[in-house]
């Protein structure tokens, strides 16, 4: 029996992130991790807290002097949260605009920010936004080399960076030691910097280690301060992106997050590449360009694997990132000039202003989730038909924007979040793709980026008149296979992740005759959100209280003895849906997170936090249990696992679930078998099987596809009725 992390939050009385760092770090036994979310052991106890000091709150400087109001789009990038998340806000009381409709003035949003970063405030501490986090650590997934990665270390516990000037200086010294290691020169000590500058040099890498130095401070005080940094060693490994980790793990990682770039872990790099080599043919021939290339892990890569560094670019927005890229290549290649590096990898805005010549391959990580400024949406909107809706998401951009920048015949592999697929927001870049290329390859990776909750791909498109998915080699954990018959995409999702047998099973499901939908059929409610569990939710009865259910509490066609009450005060909680769905006569309870679809019938109108959700099927001539044992089925649970691969149960994907209309004497034989089951105290896994043969007859699956789908499930938690 498992439990989600929100479930967790409330039985350990702690924050909903520091269980995620608790499963992170192993600390929770038995806590695994599908689809992106953290399952967790029901009988799980609250580990020792061993940590030594809270993380500091980022110090944060807003504004400038101008005068003029926030609207409550400012305040969102300001605080990097979400408009949905300001609203609630600003329902609740939480923050109150004080100039005109949803508009704040910049003093009382700096009063604001002080009273979040004051440990006193307990306001909005529970549901702090992890962009606010502050802090350096440690990116240990960007590099294999274990020295490397222990020189970091000891730079962090050193502490003697105070801004990028500093981090800067000790950059030019590490690039300094692999000039000398890579040319296989000797040095006498660590701290090199100075006296290589000093020299006389007329070398190309010189130019490119002053580009990176700019006007960095090397007085003899500041040089005296970082000596300790300096005289540290970094090892010299061909194709490894030392001065990328050294970099991206003394930058700030609350700064990281808000310019939405995730750094690529140095297996996820092999991987894409490994694909481009199976799938492109003489890559060593061809033009690949990185248009958001960062320290260039992607380029020093292709160099070490035979690919001609005169035929690698790359471009990135960060001044940085594109300096250390060059140094980078001119390790690997010591023939190449800086004036050739300099005009292959430049600085800029991708978006807005590229390279002016196509190329045959285009690779890379695009940024996630950037905040970007009203005047960039602005732009946007005018240049980019995925620039729609009222969240524009970076990566669909540089989707479409890449796309322009292949040759007629070119290659995109990008390392994408798996939401592109399948999420109604990212329709937009879904029908560009459809339009105009075919798929190559795809990876189902899951959660890559340390500290990043969101399961990615590594996608691999060709633009070409196929427009076609045959051949694509789809790989997902340690399932491999090709796609051979065609895939039709009509519905504008991209199901990829399904075998041809797999995929003929969801046809003929989707298929079946006289098939009616909940969508526009039924009523759907969330859990309440307290916004403060501690105040409204206890674990014993009192006079005041009355039960309230968990996803936890749900199983199929049966709930737990309820072990948790509440307060019911709805004006005073953050989420809740309208009273009346709660006190409905009848109606369907299912858990929002879960391996498996897990339904169960509730007729005492109790209500439910938001790990526990509702419906109320309202299709005429279709009994609620009828629906329920549709929603419990085996069928249902793979068509949810293959169209959406989620373990969040969204609404959209009820929606789409295909029940049978059935004569009112089959629903009748159905509703038996479910108050049987609900009622029985025998077990009922026997029972459960043979209603789930019933389903399967209803849907016309053969004896192959039956096989297919039980297979699918295998070795997954049914969560049926405990006796």
């Amino acid at each position: 029996m498992y439990i989600s992390v929100n479930d967790a939050a409330t039985k350990f009385n702690i924050s909903k992130r520091r269980v995620q760092i608790l499963c992170e770090q192993g600390r929770i036994a038995g806590a695994n991790m599908v689809s992106g979310v953290w399952l967790i052991p029901e009988t799980s106890t609250k580990p020792e807290d061993k940590r030594k000091k809270a993380v500091d709150v980022e110090q944060l400087s807003l504004f400038d002097e101008s005068q003029q109001p926030l609207s409550a789009n400012d305040v969102c990038r300001e605080l990097s949260i979400s408009y949905a998340t300001i609203k609630n806000w600003i329902r609740l009381g939480k923050i109150t605009p004080d100039v005109g409709d949803q508009c704040f003035s910049r003093e009382y949003i700096s009063q604001f920010l002080e009273e979040l970063k004051s440990i006193e405030n307990k306001k909005l501490k529970s549901r702090r936004n992890k962009r606010k986090v502050s802090g350096k650590l440690l990116y240990k997934d960007y590099v294999d080399s274990s020295a490397n990665q222990e020189l970091v270390v000891e730079l962090l516990d050193l502490n003697v960076i105070e801004n990028h000037s500093d981090l800067l200086i000790i950059l030019a010294n590490f690039s300094v030691q692999l000039y000398y290691q890579s040319r296989k020169m000797a040095y006498s000590n660590n701290n090199v910097l100075l006296d290589y500058l000093s020299d006389n040099h007329t070398d190309d890498f010189f130019k490119l280690v002053q580009e990176l130095l700019d006007d960095s401070n090397l007085d003899s005080v500041t040089i005296k301060r970082l000596s300790p940094a300096l005289s540290k060693h970094i090892q010299y490994i061909r194709g490894e992106d030392s001065l990328g980790l050294v970099y991206i793990s003394l930058q700030d990682v609350g700064q990281r997050k808000r310019s939405g770039s995730y750094f690529t872990p140095v297996a996820v790099v092999n991987r894409l590449i490994d694909e481009l080599c199976e799938n492109v043919d003489d890559l060593s021939h061809k033009t690949l360009c990185d248009p958001c290339c960062g320290t260039g892990n992607f380029l020093i890569t292709l160099a070490s694997k035979g690919v001609a560094c005169s035929n690698l670019y790359g471009q990135d927005i960060d001044p940085t990132c594109v300096h250390l890229s060059r140094i980078n290549l001119a390790l690997i290649d010591p023939l190449i000039s800086a004036k050739d590096i300099c005009s292959r990898v430049i600085i800029g805005n991708t978006l807005f202003e590229t390279f002016a010549q196509r190329f045959d391959v285009i690779l890379g990580n695009p940024p996630w989730g950037s905040a970007l400024s009203e005047a960039d949406i602005s732009k946007y909107q005018v240049c980019f038909k995925t620039a729609v809706g009222k969240s524009i998401d970076s990566y669909d951009l540089f989707v479409e924007k890449t796309l322009s920048m292949l040759n007629s015949d070119g290659f995109l592999a990008f390392v994408l979040p798996e939401a592109l697929l399948n999420v109604a927001a990212h329709d937009s870049v879904r029908k560009l793709i459809l339009n105009s290329c075919s798929f190559r390859f795809v990876n189902f990776i899951g959660n890559v980026f340390s500290g990043v909750q969101c399961p990615a791909i590594i996608l691999g498109i060709a633009l070409n008149g196929d427009h076609t998915a045959i051949g694509c080699s789809v790989t997902n954990g340690d399932n491999r296979f090709v796609i051979s018959y065609p895939r039709k995409f009509d519905d504008g999702m991209i199901t990829l992740n399904v075998s041809d047998e797999e995929k003929k099973c969801l046809d003929t499901i989707s298929s079946i005759k006289n098939a009616v939908y909940l969508k526009d059929n039924a009523r759907f409610a969330l859990g309440i959100v307290t916004g403060s569990n501690k105040d409204y939710i206890f674990s014993e009865k009192r006079d005041d209280c009355e039960i309230v259910l968990k996803g936890s509490d749900i199983q199929k066609y049966g709930i737990e003895t309820p072990e948790n009450y509440i307060r019911f005060l709805p004006k005073s909680f953050q989420q809740v849906a309208p009273i009346e769905a709660y006190r409905a006569k009848e109606k369907l309870l299912y858990r929002f997170i879960c391996e498996v679809p897990v339904f169960a019938y509730d007729n005492e109108q109790r209500l439910t936090l938001n790990s526990c959700n509702i419906v109320i099927p309202e299709i005429d001539g279709i009994n609620m249990k009828y629906v329920l044992a549709i929603l419990n089925s085996s069928v249902a649970a793979f068509y949810f696992s293959k169209r959406f691969n989620s373990v969040k149960l969204l609404r959209s994907h009820i929606e789409q679930m295909p029940i049978p209309m059935v004569s009112a004497e089959v629903q009748e034989r159905i509703i038996r078998a479910v108050d049987t089951i609900m009622n029985s105290t025998d077990n009922t896994m026997a029972l459960y099987s043979i209603l789930d043969n019933t389903i399967m007859d209803l849907f016309a699956l053969n004896d192959e596809q039956i096989k297919t789908i039980r297979s699918s499930l295998n070795g997954k938690n049914l969560f049926l009725k405990k006796n």
